[in-house]
């Protein structure tokens, strides 16, 4: 795979589980949960990974190949 063609891979992932997770943060706030039990559901966590993930991908790949 090409530069661009990962690039716009990572930031397609990011805009879909970053809206989802929007939605589920604003679901959560309405009905009086906090901070913390939003990021740990489903949609947090995968919103946190296909942030990190790729970032640890770009690493490894600078530093061994």
């Amino acid at each position: 795979m090409n530069t661009i063609t990962m690039m716009m891979t990572v930031l397609t992932l990011w805009l879909v589980m970053g809206l989802g997770f929007v939605s589920k943060y604003v679901e959560c706030k309405r009905s009086g949960k906090t901070r913390f039990e939003a990021w740990t559901t489903c949609e947090g966590l995968f919103f946190s990974a296909s942030v990190i993930v790729p970032v640890f991908i770009v690493f490894y790949r600078a530093f061994f190949g």
